[in-house]
């Protein structure tokens, strides 16, 4: 398509041309011809002639201006600094030459077009050009991702069972006994599984009714296994470390995890009101390592089976999250990644990072053809980051829908978190929430949105300009905690001194080498540059510059405005000529033209002979 329309421009840009070119070579050998010619030097024909124009009327304004731009036409192609125009004009240039002539500017004008549409068109296509610095940048400059521990087991047993029994102290309760409420409560999972469920067995409503007032974040938060239950040995860059100094309780994707690194000041509010809260300079701090075997974080942690009340998904042991650090954890917004652990397994995580940094060159870019923003750019978000924007734009599509928040998403000011009576509207509308309609078109067919109807399109998110990624390699190896538990303590690692390794698991989360990949974004050309490209093929193709412009816009602007004022004073003084002294015949009178220069020598010839 590109092609076609390319190649149908230059031939009209062509066609163009030779018409002007061939207008302009009639209208030359006419005027050569009507000057050649004998017939009004017929004095007969003169006083005709002379009679008729005194009946005939004044020309009009657009008599003029077309004789005016004729003459100023001709004189430019005469003086013009383009090669080759003052041969089509010249009266003493062949017919053939001139053909020849017109043939060759025509030719260079149709290859200076496509030259330049070409520079243009790659200038607008790919404005931007990203080039991997060979030196990179050490790792200890960036700060190390964001991890979360959450156990598969999101509703602890324990906790459980003293929130039936204080239900049941309760008037509206008595119907059930410990195992009914039991069996009731079972239905809190629905706040993390949403798939449908047998509504005899667990009842969303009556489930409601027996909590009575309660508040979705408090309820869920008191009911997670503890941090406490679930860390028992940690370690930071060789450094044996409590692991309450390490991680806090905070909100991911997947309720209340152990977390550490992440820097979110808040989990209760989507954005700060005043904005004033996040900036780049937030980037400079954070926890970060180098290279090194024993850098990193290291983590033993415990999974109690006979706690288990309630899986998000039918596997023993524990999620890793893995994140920016001042990304919310959610894996469809971005910014996300996440393992599974199983009990008595070594699992090392071996961190890959990419650091992307955008030149303010490229600000002047449109957007959509740069296809990305930066922290500051952004009317959506007070502080841009890909991760947030397309959480905010599933927040809104759900809160348009359900008229709330699910409670494992960041909440805005003055709206409502989700409970009990909404998780039918939820069920309704979460497979739509976490697909992302692409914005291209036509979307394909493999995509089969049409499951999820459409999905939900955010237009506004583009990727982060500047933005730190990171990859993760997993391996994993298999512990025997019977023979770790024998190891004396001379052979263990200062952090695992006197550790009981039975129903337990090792992380190891490091740097995989000592540089990360360095890539800087910048403008493939910038606004000069595109132009001395363009001035340098028209330069080299026809001798058309920068002079060139301001010497046609000299010609026919000021030069046409000043030739057309002339004209038509002329044609006054030659009307009043024609009204007092009819006998004049205006056919001898000549308009002014260029005549040859005259040298001081002819001057004082004439001069001499005067005297003589």
């Amino acid at each position: 398509m590109y092609i076609n329309t390319h190649f149908w421009t230059v031939i009209k840009v062509g066609y163009l041309s030779a018409r002007i070119a061939f207008y302009i070579l009639v209208s030359t050998n006419m005027n050569k011809n009507f000057k050649s010619s004998k017939m009004l030097r017929n004095s007969n024909f003169r006083g005709f002639k002379n009679r008729y124009e005194k009946e005939r009327p004044a020309p009009t304004k657009f008599q003029i201006f077309k004789q005016s731009l004729k003459t100023i036409a001709k004189e430019y192609c005469t003086e013009s600094s383009i090669c080759g125009l003052k041969h089509i004009v010249d009266d003493k240039t062949p017919s053939i030459e001139r053909v020849i002539w017109i043939i060759m500017l025509i030719g260079a004008l149709v290859c200076s077009i496509s030259l330049i549409w070409e520079t243009f068109d790659k200038y607008n296509r790919a404005p931007l050009v990203t080039t991997q610095m060979p030196e990179g940048i050490p790792v200890n400059s960036i700060i190390f991702p964001a991890i979360g521990i959450c156990t598969t087991n999101r509703i602890s047993k324990r906790a459980v069972d003293a929130l039936a029994k204080e239900l049941l102290k309760a008037e509206r309760n008595k119907k059930y006994n410990e195992q009914t409420m039991l069996t009731l409560l079972y239905g809190l999972g629905q706040l993390y599984d949403l798939q449908p469920v047998n509504e005899n067995i667990v009842s969303s409503m009556r489930l409601h009714l027996a909590l009575g007032d309660y508040d979705v974040h408090e309820l869920i938060k008191n009911l997670t296994p503890s941090c406490e239950d679930l860390l028992i040995r940690c370690a930071w860059n060789d450094d044996p470390k409590n692991c309450s100094e390490l991680f806090d309780f905070r909100l991911t994707m997947n309720g209340y995890c152990c977390t550490f690194n992440y820097l979110r000041q808040s989990d209760s509010e989507f954005e700060d009101v005043n904005g004033t809260a996040r900036s780049i300079d937030m980037y400079k701090y954070g926890n970060k390592s180098s290279f090194d075997f024993d850098q990193g974080l290291k983590i033993l942690m415990r999974i109690n089976e006979n706690d288990d009340f309630f899986r998000n998904m039918p596997l023993q042991g524990a999620q890793l999250q893995f994140s920016d650090a001042y990304d919310f954890p959610d894996a469809p917004s971005g910014s996300f990644g996440m393992q599974i652990i199983r009990p008595n397994v070594q699992m090392t995580v071996m961190v890959i990072p990419t650091y992307t940094t955008a030149s303010s060159d490229i600000r002047h870019v449109p957007v959509r053809l740069r296809g990305c923003l930066f922290y500051d750019e952004s009317s959506y978000l007070p502080f841009y980051t890909h991760s947030d924007c397309m959480l905010k734009c599933r927040v809104l599509f759900l809160l348009s829908k359900c008229n709330c928040i699910p409670f494992n998403m960041l909440k805005m000011a003055n709206t409502r978190t989700c409970d009990l009576r909404d998780v039918a509207c939820l069920r309704r509308y979460y497979a739509q929430s976490i697909t992302i309609r692409p914005e291209i078109e036509p979307l394909p067919p493999e995509l089969e949105l049409e499951l999820v109807e459409g999905g939900i399109s955010c237009p506004m998110c583009f990727p982060t300009c500047s933005k730190t990624t990171y990859n993760y390699d997993f391996i994993n190896v298999n512990i025997y905690p019977e023979n770790l538990n024998t190891a004396p303590n001379s052979e263990r690692d200062t952090w695992l001194l006197g550790a009981n390794f039975t129903g337990t698991s090792i992380v190891h989360v490091k740097y995989a080498r000592e540089t990360v990949d360095f890539f800087r974004q910048s403008v493939i050309m910038k606004w000069f540059d595109l132009f001395s490209d363009m001035g340098s093929t028209c330069g080299f193709v026809t001798g058309f510059s920068f002079v060139s412009v301001l010497e046609f816009l000299y010609f026919f602007v000021i030069k046409l405005i000043r030739e057309i004022n002339a004209t038509r004073k002329r044609n006054r003084i030659a009307n009043t000529l024609q009204t007092n002294t009819p006998y004049i015949v205006n056919s001898e009178f000549e308009p002014i033209g260029r005549y040859r220069a005259i040298y001081w020598n002819e001057l004082t010839a004439v001069t001499h002979a005067h005297q003589m």
